[in-house]
């Protein structure tokens, strides 16, 4: 394990490669998305076999993270600009969740979810000074136990080892940024993070091709230029608007990506890994009064993408249309590979709504889905003044900071902008008291664990763009 560390750490943190990576990263990029199909030797099947995936000793797990990814941007959910190719690409012909949820619009707590599969009541990572404490059961302790070689590479500070998210990985680094090329440029206003996700894409392939194809690996990779607004001139085509420099940078960032699994199929390893995709939180343009995320919980800022590519190309991709969340997201990928679960998860596999997308059953029903955020988050001197919603079939209930309820009907008013509370007291009763069950379940199973933060640390999350006292 040391051996490996040390390896890796080499990769991740070396300058010369840096150096020799700043003139590439351009040419990395010019990779476009008929070259990634191109590159792409999976083999074409007609149907999904989920028993062959379990069956297999050799698959890696490729885990990108993109924050602030909303669903509804990708042209594969029924976007109209052409934002996303290679993320379409690798939905049309693997699994895609039409209707998933963050557990919060604020990455920390959202992190925390995911990784553990247990809503933030019960995670109580709720406020900037909380970290994950060791009694935290998480995947990469679980693939790292199975023989997986884990790292992570990541560029926002809310994930750093402070917090304790490098648990179970054998290493954990930021990408050694580089000075952005006039090439690149970052447009959201208030977020200065140095270098690139082109910096974390090279890392990505030296990690690849450092491990070759005897050990297995799980990677977890943090893609932060959404966040940031960054694009290039090529991709800069949408716009200047705030929401067009959103949409750049998504294009910069399905470039990134699709760069990515161009090189993954040069190394012969698309078809040995399991790729899983999904975000944080949303982002929000004033449907809502504001603009960002961490201040609500609308489906501006909690409804992402969830997108499981495969080893194989099903001829025509699953759609899974039932409601999912990122609590469900491990349970159901350690599922599919045939190992141990988190322990006492509040998500649950998916595997029985795929294979209902399989054998074309309707599989829609599905458990009460919350998020929650706490609005006091970033400052220490602020009380705990904690928000929720709860969606339940087509609608979805808001309890704000002062008690008031909302409910909108998704069906029809998917952006939330009627509220029917008053039409509908008794839905509206039958929602607020699920949230009110979920805060009186919501026990932790362990005592979080709180950090101070220097000041060089504070202003490097600063640095993401948030206001914190």
């Amino acid at each position: 394990m040391t051996r490996f560390r040390a390896r890796v750490d080499g990769v991740l943190n070396s300058r010369w490669f840096y150096g020799l990576a700043l003139i590439a990263i351009l040419g990395l990029l010019v990779f476009s998305q008929f070259e990634f199909r191109d590159l792409d030797s999976r083999p074409v099947v007609d149907e999904l076999d989920l028993g062959s995936l379990r069956g297999r000793d050799d698959l890696n797990v490729l885990f990108i993270l993109i924050d602030t990814l909303r669903a509804d941007r990708l042209g594969v959910n029924g976007y109209t600009r052409d934002v996303s190719p290679n993320l379409d690409e690798l939905a049309a012909h693997g699994i895609r969740f039409t209707q998933h949820l963050a557990q919060s619009s604020w990455t920390k707590s959202s992190m925390a979810s995911l990784w553990t599969g247990l809503y933030p009541g019960r995670t109580g990572i709720r406020r900037y000074m909380h970290a994950l404490p060791s009694e935290a059961h998480v995947p990469a302790e679980i693939m790292r136990d199975e023989g997986f070689m884990t790292a992570g590479i990541w560029r926002n500070g809310w994930v750093a080892p402070t917090f304790g998210f490098d648990q179970g990985f054998e290493a954990y680094s930021r990408p050694m940024p580089t000075r952005l090329s006039r090439e690149l440029r970052r447009e959201h206003p208030a977020a200065t993070v140095a270098g690139s996700d082109a910096d974390l894409a090279l890392a990505a392939v030296e990690f690849m091709r450092s491990m070759g194809k005897k050990e297995r690996w799980f990677l977890y990779l943090h893609m932060m230029d959404v966040h940031q607004y960054l694009s290039d001139e090529e991709s800069a085509i949408f716009g200047t608007n705030y929401s067009d420099l959103y949409d750049n940078a998504i294009h910069w960032t399905d470039r990134n990506i699709g760069s990515l699994l161009a090189e993954m199929g040069r190394l012969g390893l698309l078809d040995r890994t399991l790729i899983v995709i999904t975000s944080d939180h949303g982002e929000a343009f004033k449907e809502h009064g504001f603009e960002g995320h961490a201040k609500d919980l609308y489906g501006e800022v909690t409804e992402v993408p969830f997108l499981i590519g495969l080893p194989v190309k099903l001829k025509e991709g699953l759609v899974v249309d039932a409601r999912t969340s990122n609590v469900d997201v491990w349970p159901t990928v350690l599922d599919l590979l045939g190992l141990p679960g988190l322990f006492d998860p509040d998500g649950r596999s998916l595997l029985p709504l795929i294979q209902s997308a399989v054998s074309g059953a309707d599989g829609k029903e599905t458990p009460p889905q919350f998020a929650e955020l706490d609005t006091g988050w970033g400052s220490p001197r602020a009380e705990s003044s904690r928000i929720f919603a709860v969606t339940m079939d087509d609608h979805r209930g808001h309890v704000g900071e002062t008690g008031e309820f909302e409910l909108y009907d998704l069906a029809s008013d998917r952006r939330e902008q009627n509220d029917i509370s008053g039409e509908k007291p008794e839905l509206s009763a039958l929602l607020k008291g699920r949230i009110e069950e979920y805060q009186i379940d919501s026990e932790s199973p362990w005592q979080v664990e709180e950090v101070e933060l220097d000041d060089m640390m504070l202003n490097q999350l600063r640095a993401l763009g948030y206001q914190i006292e």
